[in-house]
């Protein structure tokens, strides 16, 4: 009996189904810091979003474009694009922070929270989600949708901005953002791994627009 109750619910989980391994180990295992990881993503992803629009500014630059930057300039709106770009940053360190701790207690995708049953015969029980079958299958899509969902209010933002100044680069953007995000959202539905390709190349493009804000800025105010 003592064999059955401590037997792992599921392979590669204790006996309160909680994983063994944190997903971290294998990409910034203890003592590495996300933070720092996570810092170095975002600049490099970035970077080519500062190079892409350096470049149509240099070598494709419409008159309808400097217009635009010296709309801005003229707002005193540089600023803003700056302080946006901060935000950004500030809202993936907060994500280090949350998985900093989540590596720390070994609670894995798509889990979002631990719960704890109070009472009863199951008291002190630990609850997770159903990783298996069709359940399995229902949280990961729930996932899917809920991380596009906190990702659109800055995304959209963004969008907004950049779009004021580059509006076909920005379009691109949103398209291939849209169409990683559904290939990410398919594949999580059938395995956490699974949505990595596509989540990994919307997280490039729109990164693509953090440049785009500190380029922007920086034209706006160098064209006072």
């Amino acid at each position: 009996m003592a064999t059955s109750q401590t037997k792992p619910l599921i392979e590669g989980r204790d006996e309160n189904g909680v994983p063994l391994k944190s997903d971290y180990d294998g990409m910034c295992p203890a003592p590495n810091s996300l933070h720092v990881l996570y810092t170095k993503l975002f600049f490099i992803f970035a970077s080519v979003g500062v190079a892409i629009g350096f470049g149509l500014w240099h070598f494709a630059m419409s008159k309808l474009v400097r217009e635009k930057i010296g709309v801005l300039a003229h707002y005193e709106l540089g600023p803003l694009y700056f302080g946006l770009f901060a935000l950004k940053y500030t809202f993936q360190m907060i994500s280090a922070n949350m998985g900093t701790a989540r590596r720390a207690c070994k609670i894995n995708l798509p889990d979002q929270h631990v719960y704890r049953v109070f009472g009863g015969p199951a008291n002190g029980a630990t609850v997770l989600m159903d990783p298996e079958g069709a359940f399995g299958e229902f949280n990961r899509a729930q996932r899917a949708l809920a991380n596009l969902e906190e990702l659109l209010p800055l995304f959209l933002v963004e969008v907004a901005v950049v779009g004021f100044v580059f509006p076909l680069f920005t379009t691109a953007v949103v398209i291939v953002f849209s169409i990683a995000r559904f290939i990410g959202a398919r594949g999580y539905t059938s395995s956490v791994k699974g949505r990595m390709s596509g989540n990994i190349t919307s997280m490039l493009v729109a990164g693509m627009l953090d440049g785009m804000l500190f380029l922007i800025g920086g034209l706006a105010i160098h064209a006072r």
